[in-house]
């Protein structure tokens, strides 16, 4: 349950400090007419004063999880990396997960760790925070994003192998269905050496768990 409201604490302040997507006013304007709508559906005075700027609010919250599939961006992520002798795991982790259920338009957090070992190339430890965050913060589900960002690491770093494991709680499984606010979801994506060599594995899962 703790780890449900420190998601969920999470959330909130990525919500208050995320610069919003620059939508075009008359989309913002849509946005804000379609949660209006809603809201009036659900038997609300929108024109109380604790709803009359709730469409507005709403619409800034959604713009930061617009759909995100640009892959000029991810490059600017990964494309800068340097010539290196190491050839040892390297590993970030926890990252912040903060995501939205493509499914249920219901909030995602957790955490993420990442690693590569690497082929004679590195990137600086910060990118590897901000591919999690580019595939995480749009409305999409854990399994894809675990996937998308150790295929990012195979396609622009070249290693010998990338593994990712993402840890979340889910409010479509805390505040519906079964209301199980307790559980988390876990995935992981192995590629190359971490697939299939268990001690590569091993090695990762026992950084992870110390980092934890």
């Amino acid at each position: 349950m703790e780890e449900v409201r420190n998601g969920l604490g999470e959330l909130v302040t990525t919500f208050e400090s995320s610069e919003p997507f620059p939508l075009a006013t008359d989309t913002q304007a849509e946005i804000e007419a379609h949660i209006s709508g809603i809201l009036r559906c659900l038997g609300y005075d929108t024109e109380n004063q604790h709803f009359d700027r709730t469409p507005a609010r709403a619409a800034k919250v959604l713009q930061a999880f617009h759909a995100n599939g640009n892959e000029a961006e991810l490059k600017a992520i990964l494309d800068v990396s340097f010539s290196d002798e190491h050839d040892s795991l390297v590993q970030v982790g926890p990252i912040k997960v903060v995501s939205m259920c493509a499914h249920h338009l219901l909030p995602v957090t957790g955490k993420a760790w990442v690693g590569y070992l690497p082929k004679g190339k590195v990137c600086g430890l910060s990118k590897l925070a901000r591919v999690v965050h580019h595939f995480a913060k749009q409305l999409t589900v854990q399994e894809r994003v675990t996937d998308q960002v150790a295929d990012a690491l195979v396609k622009y770093l070249d290693p010998k192998g990338a593994m990712v494991v993402i840890r979340a709680a889910h409010g479509c499984m805390s505040l519906r269905g079964v209301e199980e606010p307790n559980a988390l979801t876990a995935t992981s994506a192995v590629r190359g050496v971490f697939r299939d060599e268990p001690d590569a594995r091993a090695e990762f899962l026992s950084l992870m768990r110390e980092g934890a």
